[in-house]
């Protein structure tokens, strides 16, 4: 899905190949965080207990397995 007008998107296509590489790590570190705290606030919305929310998103992004065993070390040094 693209909602982005295509001479906008050419526009940042174009500040984007000016960038210096510092320019364009910068803004991915950027990028990637907005993208980390949207996504985290997305399932914080429809998770209500904070703990349950934070082992939701590892679920999503990094696997059930990591989930499940960062949940029995949560439970286990509770």
């Amino acid at each position: 899905m693209n909602d982005t007008h295509p001479k906008i998107a050419g526009l940042q296509l174009e500040l984007m190949r000016a960038a210096s590489p510092q320019q364009r790590l910068a803004l991915m570190n950027a990028y990637s965080s907005e993208l980390i705290a949207l996504s985290r606030r997305t399932i914080a919305a429809q998770i209500p207990d904070a703990l349950e929310a934070k082992l939701e998103w590892v679920r999503v992004h990094y696997g059930p397995e990591l989930a499940d065993r960062l949940r029995k070390h949560c439970h286990a040094t509770a």
